[in-house]
């Protein structure tokens, strides 16, 4: 990867996945995804031509992480004001910690789960774990797929998305969705489930 960095760009999206760090990059005609521990990287590539659909699905994460966050800085800042000073400092050190961690996560925003699906394999993109993170990666690859695939008239759209909604179900919350539609264009929602067709 390090002698080919030239030919790939960074796209959004960073995360963690059985103890590898996972990173997103865009080829001349595909996308790869690496997973790297440190030791050695392993590629996953997804050829533009071949992507069938993106799925974006709200979880719970992000709201959990929250509370988890919020508890320790009240377990820890709380108590501190029936301290000394010396021991006092200390304690609200350690909520202060824990409130930074609950100030970036909610200015994060709500985390979710990507997928991208082609004809034999759906593959989650571990990278992405944020719905914003994920909003950007769609508006950098949807010309690049619609460039080799081209466009989908509204009744397509329609067809694809109809066929897809049996297959696509990873979450309870109806995700955001990734479709060939304007950016600004609304989503369209399926009643169990919102998936979004790419070429």
């Amino acid at each position: 990867m390090a002698g080919s960095q030239r030919s790939y760009r960074r796209l959004p999206g960073k995360g963690v996945a059985a103890f590898q760090h996972v990173r997103l990059y865009q080829g001349a005609d595909h996308l790869l995804q690496v997973a790297s521990t440190g030791y050695s990287e392993s590629y996953r590539r997804f050829y533009f031509r071949d992507i069938q659909a993106v799925t974006i699905q709200k979880t719970q994460l992000g709201k959990i992480l929250n509370g988890i966050f919020a508890f320790f800085t009240a377990l820890f800042g709380l108590p501190a004001f029936d301290m000394s000073l010396g021991p006092a400092i200390a304690m609200w050190s350690v909520a202060g910690f824990f409130a930074v961690l609950l100030i970036s996560n909610v200015a994060l925003g709500p985390t979710c789960a990507c997928y991208i699906r082609t004809a034999v394999q759906t593959e989650r993109l571990s990278a992405v774990t944020r719905i914003r993170t994920a909003r950007r990666l769609l508006r950098r690859i949807r010309p690049l797929i619609e460039g080799v695939q081209g466009s989908l008239s509204q009744q397509e759209f329609a067809l694809r998305l109809r066929g897809a909604g049996s297959t696509a179900g990873y979450a309870a919350e109806a995700p955001p969705v990734a479709s060939p539609q304007p950016v600004d264009a609304p989503p369209v929602i399926t009643p169990d489930n919102s998936t979004g067709q790419l070429g």
